[in-house]
């Protein structure tokens, strides 16, 4: 209980604290030295993607650490980094690259976070489909060797997503389930599309008998109808159909919403990762 109690003081303290600062005249994000902004050219995507490497506090270039990979990068990413330095600091997880991956437009974000079988656009019936196959591809060929090859990176990686970033991280466990170890979904928008995404998770548990990899999913109890009911929709296929190996986890956050649910239950889902570690 002692433990617990612990924890959940240090996810108090770091909900608070951002890593990002703001530039008093321009109102702009900028970061410590510890923080690398860079871009990448994606021959798959056809543009260049601005990237934000965040290094462990102290971290020793001679080691090699995990990586999490954040979308939404510029606005999920340092909140994360700077819980897992806290987290880290503590004891309670292992220091970690966090990988924040910026939208670059709202047209882009619709575009690369839905699945290539939903409707980007669901108040539109002529909205094109989602390319979250090819933006997967773009992580899996040419960001993944990127951050490897320049930064001190093991293969270890694991994927956030919030809102519509959740939607991608599940669509990323059910068309590519090895291409992370964990996997962390925030206020997952899973209701798109008559919950379409909850009958693909259903066939392919369905047709699994193992996973091995780690899932952590939570809902703000204040967000509205529509988000819960297709979350709540999700935690029941996996209760009835998770595979032998898939370690998950359904919560709720108290008194969030959907402006803060992931800033406040991301340190406890970095917690539950951490644990899953020690029996690996």
């Amino acid at each position: 209980m002692k433990k617990i109690l612990t924890l959940a003081a240090i996810m108090l303290l770091t909900s608070a604290i951002s890593i990002a600062l703001f530039d008093y005249f321009t109102g702009e994000p900028y970061y410590p030295e510890s923080v690398i902004q860079t871009k990448i050219h994606s021959n798959i995507l056809g543009e260049e993607r601005e990237v934000i490497i965040h290094l462990p506090r102290n971290h020793d270039s001679t080691k090699k650490y995990p990586v999490m990979y954040v979308l939404d990068g510029s606005s999920e990413d340092g909140h994360v980094a700077n819980k897992f330095d806290i987290l880290s600091t503590a004891g309670y997880a292992p220091q970690a690259i966090v990988v924040g991956i910026p939208n670059m437009s709202g047209e882009n974000r619709q575009r690369d976070m839905t699945p290539p079988y939903m409707r980007m656009d669901i108040d539109k019936k002529d909205s094109p489909l989602g390319g979250a196959d090819k933006f997967l591809s773009f992580m899996e060929s040419e960001l993944f060797a990127f951050v490897e090859n320049n930064y001190p990176a093991s293969p270890v990686r694991l994927f956030y997503g919030n809102s519509r970033g959740g939607l991608l991280v599940m669509y990323s466990l059910l068309h590519k389930p090895d291409l992370f170890q964990a996997r962390f979904c925030f206020s997952p928008a899973f209701w798109r599309d008559d919950n379409m995404i909850v009958s693909k998770a259903s066939d392919f548990l369905s047709a699994r008998d193992t996973l091995h990899t780690f899932l952590y999913m939570s809902m703000g109890e204040k967000e509205v109808d529509k988000m819960k009911n297709g979350f709540d929709s999700m935690t029941r296929v996996f209760k009835e159909k998770a595979p032998i190996g898939l370690v998950w986890y359904s919560e709720y956050t108290a008194n969030a919403d959907h402006q803060d649910n992931a800033q406040i239950s991301a340190a406890i889902g970095i917690g539950r990762w951490s644990e899953y570690l020690k029996t690996k």
